[in-house]
């Protein structure tokens, strides 16, 4: 398994993973803006030349927010979610980001607990942050340097 930058033709089975992952995936175009944007940070995690999950991160002066998570189907609960998250916020960190955000549906309780696990903490709420199903958003907050 080998944590690396995205390579632009990653992208089609990035786009596969998020389609098996939510409800309203992202678009190509949607990927390649961040992709192309110089305050995103896009990884994916290969295995056996095969891309089995991914993670968005964008900087904004000294504060970041993960756009994107998602593992592949038949590789979740393996620690791949962990480890990517870990591999961003090392990254972000050496970048002087002193905070990092996110966005979860209230009702993904095993997304919380990784986040949870890995150092965020609950923040607030975005009431009906997410639609089909409309649902709120727990925001999640980490400080990564002081």
């Amino acid at each position: 398994m080998i944590i690396r930058d995205l390579n632009l033709c990653d992208i089609w089975q990035v786009l596969e993973i998020a389609k098996d992952s939510f409800s309203i995936p992202w678009s190509k175009e949607s990927f390649i803006k961040e992709y192309k944007n110089p305050q995103s940070i896009f990884k994916v995690v290969e295995f056996n030349d095969e891309i089995i999950g991914y993670i968005i991160a964008k900087k904004i002066l000294d504060e970041a927010e993960i756009l994107s998570i998602a593992v592949k189907q038949s590789f979740r609960r393996k620690g791949i979610a962990e480890a990517l998250l870990k591999e961003i916020l090392s990254t972000l960190k050496k970048e002087a980001v002193k905070v990092c955000y996110l966005e979860v549906r209230i009702s993904n309780f095993s997304a919380i607990n990784l986040y949870k696990k890995v150092g965020f903490k609950e923040c607030g709420i975005r009431k009906n942050y997410y639609i089909s199903p409309l649902e709120d958003a727990l925001l999640m907050k980490i400080v990564l340097n002081n």
